[in-house]
């Protein structure tokens, strides 16, 4: 009898670390995708709100490491910019349905009527599911362009099929902060 209960237990045991470790290899959490959002942007030193559209992407080069990349172009009538990022990211499995990563990227803003700057962006996440369909993330991100920008930022996705989302973030930064609105799709 204590022999069986001890076998049984063994079984549920390897079953169940046989489980998570499928699991863990199968995170939901995708890093190919592309988005497009609305963007509401109000900069400190501009006296009005500047917004538009901003193309963002990730792409998976092994189990490990992402390119990712965004283009915005945003304004209005006194302020306005351009901005283009590319660059490479890591990131880890953070439990069976969230994925922790840090990004380092290099960025270009040319300001409609004024100077434009190049700097890089480091940046550090969390991305996790809340439940099936609603995905949520945290950035702690650092922009050196121009005077620098901290911005701490989340998001939500709301997966209203299988591999395409709505998403909204919000951003508050020491320089610039903004609002997005948009669609995602996995591929």
């Amino acid at each position: 009898m204590k022999s069986s209960l001890k076998k049984m237990s063994m079984v549920i045991a390897a079953a169940g670390l046989f489980s998570s470790v499928n699991a863990l290899a199968n995170s939901p959490i995708s890093y190919n995708y592309a988005g497009i959002q609305f963007v509401n942007q109000d900069v400190d030193n501009c006296s009005s709100n500047a917004d538009g559209l901003r193309l963002s992407g990730s792409l998976e080069l092994n189990s490990d490491f992402f390119a990712l990349g965004s283009y915005s172009d945003l304004s209005d009538d006194r302020c306005g910019s351009n901005a283009i990022s590319v660059g490479i990211g890591y990131h880890t499995l953070f439990g069976a349905d969230s994925s922790l990563y840090g990004a380092l990227s290099v960025e270009n803003i040319d300001i409609d009527h004024g100077d434009s700057d190049s700097g890089l962006i480091a940046a550090v996440g969390l991305r996790g599911f809340i439940n099936q369909q609603v995905e949520a993330k945290v950035q702690l991100a650092h922009h050196t362009a121009f005077d620098g920008n901290t911005v701490l930022s989340g998001g939500i996705a709301y997966w209203f099929a299988r591999n395409v989302a709505a998403t909204a973030d919000v951003g508050l930064g020491t320089e610039a902060s903004e609002i997005g609105l948009g669609l995602r799709l996995n591929f």
